[in-house]
């Protein structure tokens, strides 16, 4: 749990991390400095694999989309990762519609959620 409520920011998706980053800060930057890359680069997920964008640098663990597809082969992995890319997307926009606190963010303190949870 967080240790005070400046530590929550919220990311472009709406989920929350903990962070004593400024909320405008891109989202790479905080997965860079965040407990899933570590757990990621130590194959705690057993060779678990996470997508994004093109602002993230590729890893063996995190998949971007190729800038320059030039061959047929790299034009299909480009289509199919913007295809998962955009299911997940939605998944998220069901979400934010069913559970409005992750659009919204939180409008009670701490202390007062952790009872409601």
């Amino acid at each position: 749990m967080p240790r005070t409520e400046q530590q929550i920011q919220m990311t472009k998706q709406g989920f929350f991390n903990i962070s004593k980053m400024a909320g405008s800060t891109h989202d790479a930057t905080i997965f860079d400095h965040s407990n899933l890359k570590i757990q990621m680069q130590e194959n705690r997920f057993n060779n678990g694999l996470l997508l994004g964008d093109s602002g993230y640098a590729l890893k063996k663990y995190l998949l971007t989309p190729l800038l320059h597809p030039v061959t047929p082969a790299e034009q299909r992995y480009n289509e199919v990762h913007i295809r998962t890319r955009n299911s997940i997307e939605r998944v998220i926009g069901i979400w934010k519609r069913r559970f409005p606190v992750l659009s919204l963010g939180l409008r009670l303190k701490i202390e007062t959620v952790q009872d409601i949870v």
